[in-house]
């Protein structure tokens, strides 16, 4: 037993060695390819007249830990965000008042969308299922149900969107984006060929059409058809 304990701590240590060396020959070849900076890149680059500063206008200020997502509604007024602490939170971003709170059972939520309509928001994360929210349902014993869940995806949610009042898409760790009927609450398209994690999708102002990012290093463009 002793003897296989030093070879897995051999094995180990050789691995380590390894990766150092890697690090190392890593570091060498961006140093060769380093050739200029962003500075001398831009030297002679034309200023921008009258450039205008970002200013921060608000801070909402509610969670109490990570806020990993946000999505502004349609009206531009108002936005849903996500956080680790275990919430929804939705705001007046003019007022700074929040309008809804809703608590969520899984606090590993990584997205969230405000739906086109102005009366719903979605979430979803690592409990694998987008969970729809009605906004102006009243709570039970402090906990608000959602009006439907979305438990199709076999990884994580990274992102959702709506598609439509009635449709919503998801992308995954499974490497799949669905596309949802809210009404029925299943998937009635299924797009796949990414060979990574789905981390992101963006619906074009086309419905028609969306992007999606993945951990494979591609974007792809899809096209739904009926």
């Amino acid at each position: 037993i002793s003897i296989h304990k030093m070879s897995l701590q051999d094995e180990l240590l050789s691995a380590r060695s390894r990766c150092e060396e890697l690090k190392r020959e890593l570091e060498r070849r961006k140093k060769e390819l380093w050739d200029t900076t962003l500075d001398k890149a831009s030297a002679d680059v034309e200023e921008l007249r009258n450039a205008r500063r970002l200013e921060s206008r608000r801070h909402l200020r509610g969670h109490i830990s990570k806020v990993y997502a946000l999505h502004w509604a349609s009206d531009s007024r108002n936005l849903v965000s996500a956080s680790q602490d275990g919430k929804l939170l939705v705001w007046n971003a003019f007022t700074m008042y929040k309008t809804s709170a809703i608590p969520l059972r899984s606090v590993w939520v990584m997205t969230c969308a405000y739906g086109p309509s102005g009366d719903i928001v979605a979430c979803g994360g690592l409990d694998n299922r987008c969970s729809i929210f009605k906004l102006d349902s009243q709570p039970t014993n402090g906990v608000v149900k959602p009006e439907r869940e979305l438990a199709q995806h076999s990884g994580y949610i990274s992102c959702c969107r709506f598609q439509s009042p009635t449709h919503i898409l998801t992308c995954s760790g499974d490497m799949i984006c669905l596309l949802w009927d809210l009404n029925k609450g299943v998937p009635t398209h299924k797009f796949i060929g990414h060979t990574g994690d789905v981390m992101c999708v963006s619906i074009s102002p086309d419905p028609r059409y969306f992007v999606s990012g993945s951990c494979d290093g591609t974007c792809k463009l899809w096209e739904i058809v009926s």
